[in-house]
């Protein structure tokens, strides 16, 4: 993927626990219950920057028209509880 021109990928909101994209310098993690958004772009005056915006736009409102599509979204999820990780050193 070039800072140009944002390729365009299949990336399904809260499908999976490991697709991503990057869209300029940001990447979107996907995941069941949240998505993350990491990194920085910027949206400049140009036809890039324009791509830029328009590719995060439109993740934006496939995330929105997903959470808007579940019947039983709850008002907030409960915290995560930490994993218990074997010590690798041990």
């Amino acid at each position: 993927m070039t800072a140009h021109a944002p390729k365009s990928t299949a990336l399904v909101p809260f499908a999976d626990n490991s697709a991503s994209r990057t869209i300029g310098g940001m990447t979107v993690e996907n995941g069941t219950d949240s998505i993350a958004f990491y990194g920085q772009t910027d949206f400049s005056r140009d036809r890039a920057g324009l791509a830029r915006a328009q590719a995060l736009l439109a993740f934006m409102q496939q995330v929105v028209t997903t959470l808007e599509a579940q019947k039983d979204l709850p008002d907030a999820l409960p915290p995560r509880k930490p994993a218990k990780v074997d010590n690798p050193f041990m």
